[in-house]
């Protein structure tokens, strides 16, 4: 056998014991580290109070939205409802006349899916508390348009600033992309409404 066949018969020696017995720990974190995606559940499939596992619940949206609605509706009263008097749907038409001059109540309520007596209810206390204005429809005097007084522009104005800011510091679970991203996608949810016989997404 020559020299030059004995060197390519020669085999690379093994690394020692101790050392293949450090690495394990380093690959074995690795392995843990990597997302398995067999299982797209969570880790915590438990309620955010009281520690219930919420089983399919986890994946039902209407039932997620109530357990954040909690979040959301005491960011509300904490701003305006306990210090304004103003209910979520009040602020609302406040907020929409103050984004939409010369709206209707009609389209106030086909807008936010109410009925339009409970619409008129809303209209009427903001009109007793100077914020809001009914002006006739000079095309219809059946009709009114609706405007905000100065007091109810800087209120609306105020409030959503201030309502902005205190969601963004309740919702602390979420990074700011990520609240974005929620407020894009239940906006998009909320388009899926629509009238009996039209095909989801159809102008109404």
């Amino acid at each position: 056998m020559t020299a030059r066949n004995a060197t390519t018969k020669q085999k690379a020696p093994a690394a020692p014991a101790a050392a293949r017995r450090a690495a394990a720990p380093a690959a074995n974190a690795a392995n843990a580290a990597r997302p398995r995606s067999e299982d797209p559940r969570p880790a915590d499939v438990s309620t955010p109070a009281g520690r219930l596992n919420e089983g399919d619940l986890q994946w039902l949206v209407g039932y997620q939205l109530a357990q954040a609605s909690i979040v959301t509706i005491a960011a509300f009263d904490d701003v305006a409802g306990i210090p304004h008097g103003l209910r979520t749907v009040e602020y609302t038409l406040l907020a929409l006349v103050h984004g939409n001059p010369g709206v209707s109540p009609a389209q106030l309520a086909k807008a936010l899916g109410l009925s339009a007596p409970y619409i008129t209810t809303g209209l009427d206390k903001l009109v007793r508390r100077g914020l809001i204005v009914r002006e006739a429809n000079e095309n219809d005097r059946r009709g009114q348009h609706l405007r905000l007084t100065k007091a109810g522009e800087a209120l609306a104005v105020d409030l959503t600033a201030r309502l902005l800011d205190s969601e963004r510091a309740a919702f602390k679970t979420l990074s700011a992309a990520e609240q974005m991203m929620l407020a894009e996608l239940l906006h998009k949810l909320a388009r899926s409404r629509h009238a009996p016989g039209r095909a989801p997404g159809a102008e109404t």
